[in-house]
């Protein structure tokens, strides 16, 4: 179920310890957590789903009008109660073959399940 979505401005939010965590793409996605994804992704979101044994941290950018856009990770860390999740978009540069088509560019992270609220910056 989802679950755990929360938003930050600028807080402050000191690391406590970082995360280890892996990029999941495709089938290594579960199902039910495509689905919200398909759901929700004509518009930024940000969505965090567990299956129990792990956390599933997204971050979507919306629809976006060519391919060549870039998601990355800048920071995923623990910070007492709270992990801290920060990723950045990088658009096609003017050098990038790009295709005229609706692209709608999002990351997923997978981590162990701890329980604690993911705030996103």
């Amino acid at each position: 179920c989802p679950f755990m979505t929360s938003c930050s401005s600028k807080q402050d939010y000191p690391k406590t310890s970082d995360i280890d965590y892996t990029i999941v793409t495709g089938s290594d996605i579960p199902s039910e957590l495509k689905e919200l994804i398909k759901e929700r992704r004509e518009n930024s979101f940000e969505l965090s789903y567990s299956d129990g044994s792990y956390l599933y941290i997204v971050k979507g950018y919306g629809r976006h009008d060519t391919s060549g856009y870039n998601v990355s990770v800048t920071d995923l860390y623990q910070s007492d109660d709270n992990i801290i999740f920060e990723t950045d978009i990088k658009g096609p540069s003017e050098d990038d073959k790009v295709h005229e088509r609706a692209t709608y560019p999002y990351i997923v992270v997978k981590t162990e399940y701890m329980g604690n609220s993911v705030v996103f910056k």
